[in-house]
């Protein structure tokens, strides 16, 4: 069996080389699906200078908040979250996770925790760039 990933034209060429090499003649089924991608690296990189620069800047009754206890407000607020019920019958709710997101799902993730923060009086200084 063989599989590719496609993420342009050029990569036709290998994949249709491969097949040809591999085709006996006896018929065979050609899938061809969207590949959802998870969030790369550099979408992370921002995701945490975020959450870093919101931590840094908003104040809560006084109090400062860790970037970690931020993201789990985001989850929350912008993604939904879940129940885990526990042996002892208690019932956590949390963020559910944003890993599960894809490149372009994260993109607006993170614009929605970006549009809050600045309507919260935050100012952005030298984000990273997220590439795509």
């Amino acid at each position: 069996m063989y599989q590719s990933i496609i993420r342009k034209v050029e990569d036709l060429i290998p994949a249709f080389k491969a097949i040809n090499t591999a085709f006996t003649g006896e018929p065979c089924v050609l899938t061809f699906q969207q590949v959802s991608e998870k969030r790369r690296d550099a979408q992370n990189r921002r995701y945490w200078a975020i959450l870093h620069e919101i931590a840094e800047q908003i104040k809560v009754d006084t109090r400062t908040m860790s970037a970690d206890t931020w993201a789990e407000w985001a989850k929350r607020r912008f993604i939904g979250v879940i129940e885990i019920p526990l042996p002892d019958g208690e019932v956590v709710v949390v963020g559910m996770s944003s890993t599960k997101l894809s490149v372009a799902e994260f993109s607006e993730y993170m614009l929605m925790i970006e549009v809050w923060a600045i309507d919260h009086g935050v100012i952005f200084n030298e984000l990273p760039i997220e590439t795509v």
